[in-house]
């Protein structure tokens, strides 16, 4: 496939991402704990940053912290500017008299292991609400309130014209429809003026509730944005590549992307068959066309980068081989395998989005699947770390190849984030226990361990060294493939940390499911499934000291703290 680049590289070596050899943990924020039936960028979020400093770590990446979709997905969002209502915090509002504890106690009775978002959603928008109505009545005597108002008026100039404005009107004519906007009325389909000035005015007030909820969230944030800076943790955030269609950006910039005259779909997103999918994923997104963006100047890409950079330390930009050539599928098409790679702008948007913020962008560039030269040339020409993944290193069904790039001792450059597992993949735990014999004998061989109840040495185990000559020899006979899965699984969460954290990646990440050695049950997301994901949450009492040390430990073992 031809290259969108100039035939020369140049190759950035400085890059601005994080400094030598960090590490951190990947945990969405919707999985912290609260009372709340969701996690939140509240108390749950600042107890987590003081706990991963006390675990050396020096690195928080979550998923987008954008309004979540279909199932509570972070990657089907309605707003790739907006954050998410449902993880804003319910204990301030408390604590300044806008919520009383009444108004919670549904909230507190939902699940605290997973997230129900059919009944977390509208109870945490009701209560969100209530306190939006207290605040604008302006009853309540409280002198951080009477700060607010100020504070909230510099929010909406800092951000309407650029995102805020649209999203809001977006939202309350979606809410008040009840289906997506190219279902709507033509006139406010096609945002004619008188339409969206009479939609203003009549939907004023639930305009209101969605740029309440955005400030609420901006103080929140801001506060861990501060705390984690104090603390020395790098935020990482996460932008996809692509919108959904029933989005405030589709409706409100739809000559970025290629539609019909009545804004359907042309074409849609997805990719090639590949390990997660024999038919490929269809993701259903709208695709871009790069060649009318260009001509804007790749405007709405530059202040999708700055809003990101006001959240986040680092971006990391999922399906970054897009930006080289996207996988286009029909959209009437039922799976992706009829699809055609189309060319993406290359570097191009990269470098006016630099020129615009006025500096090199801290981006982790994600690289997984069918990844080809180019996209490798692109990713290096920018000065971007690309991702590998241990759970890809040990060959499947087939035969582990010592030349498998995503093996530590295969890592070429320093330059790159090293994952034991990202939110796609299982859990080590879940992966060891449903590896196949073949995959477990590589692991087990790479570690350096014998075949079950035999040492490295040769001699037998402590537990065989007790018996004679003739029962070793039975015992031997009789290993189960069992037994010879257990001896991985026993250890592979921590294995798997290890291996990443003493690798010569810049920075090493794992889940916090693996640093807890959770099973399968308790992966976030398994791609190309729609229902069953995003649910997972931690406890309270799982982020104990005893972890914190351990983690502090193997980091300060191999220099990353």
């Amino acid at each position: 496939m031809p290259s969108t680049r100039s035939k020369t590289t140049t190759v950035v070596d400085n890059y601005p991402t994080p400094p030598a050899r960090c590490s951190g943990v990947l945990l969405h924020v919707t999985s912290l704990p609260t009372k709340y039936g969701i996690g939140d960028v509240g108390p749950s979020a600042l107890n987590f940053l003081e706990w991963l400093h006390k675990a050396g770590q020096t690195v928080w990446q979550f998923l987008p912290l954008n309004p979540h979709g279909h199932a509570g997905s972070p990657y089907g969002t309605p707003s790739a500017m907006a954050a998410n209502p449902a993880i804003i915090a319910l204990d301030p509002l408390l604590e300044v008299g806008l919520l009383q504890p009444n108004d919670i106690e549904e909230l507190q009775g939902l699940p605290a292991d997973h997230v129900d978002y059919d009944r977390v959603t509208p109870l945490k928008r009701r209560a969100l609400r209530l306190a939006r109505d207290r605040f604008r009545e302006g009853t309540i005597a409280n002198p951080v309130l009477a700060e607010w108002e100020e504070r909230l008026n510099k929010f909406v100039v800092a951000h309407g014209s650029a995102w805020l404005d649209d999203y809001a009107l977006f939202t309350a004519i979606r809410d008040k429809e009840g289906k997506p906007w190219v279902e709507w009325p033509v006139d406010l389909r096609d945002r004619k003026s008188s339409a969206l000035h009479k939609a203003r005015k009549d939907l004023e007030d639930d305009i209101d509730e969605h740029v309440f909820n955005q400030f609420l969230f901006n103080e929140q944030w801001t506060l861990v944005r501060r705390r984690a800076k104090e603390l020395g943790v790098r935020l990482v955030g996460d932008i996809p590549i692509f919108v959904a269609h029933d989005s405030a950006d589709v409706w409100s910039h739809r000559k970025m992307f290629k539609l019909d005259k009545d804004g359907k779909q042309i074409v849609q997103a997805g990719v090639p068959p590949d390990y997660f999918s024999a038919t490929g994923q269809l993701w259903g997104n709208p695709v871009y066309d790069w060649d009318a963006i260009a001509k804007d100047g790749y405007k709405w890409w530059t202040q999708r980068f700055r809003r990101t950079l006001e959240l986040t330390d680092v971006i990391r930009i999922d399906h970054f081989r897009g930006f080289q050539a996207a996988w286009e599928v029909p959209a009437e098409d039922k799976t992706a395998q009829n699809g055609k790679w189309v060319e993406g702008p290359g570097a191009k948007v990269f470098r006016a989005v630099d020129k615009a913020l006025g500096t090199h962008m801290p981006v982790i560039a994600e690289d997984l699947g069918l990844i080809t030269k180019e996209v490798h040339d692109l990713r290096d020409e920018l000065g971007y770390p690309g991702m590998k993944v241990l759970q890809f290193a040990w060959g499947g069904d087939g035969q582990y190849d010592p030349r498998n790039d995503h093996l530590p001792h295969n890592l070429k450059h320093h330059r790159c984030v090293y994952y034991t597992g990202t939110h796609d993949n299982n859990t080590v735990r879940g992966w060891a226990e449903s590896a196949s014999p073949a995959e477990r004998r590589a692991v087990r061989q790479y570690l350096g361990r014998a075949p079950p109840g035999v040492s490295n040495g040769g001699e037998t185990g402590a537990k065989r060294k007790r018996l004679d000559d003739e029962d070793q020899k039975e015992v031997k006979s009789d290993v189960s493939s069992q037994e010879t899965a257990l001896e991985i699984i026993d250890s592979s969460s921590y294995d798997f940390i290890r291996l990443a954290l003493s690798s010569i990646a810049d920075m090493a990440i794992f889940q916090l499911q693996d640093a807890l050695d959770l099973g399968g049950d308790c992966r976030m997301n398994l791609p190309a499934t729609a229902e069953g994901n995003w649910k997972w949450r931690a406890g309270n009492d799982q982020l104990t000291e005893e972890i914190a040390q351990r983690l502090r430990e193997l980091t300060q073992l191999y220099g990353r703290v």
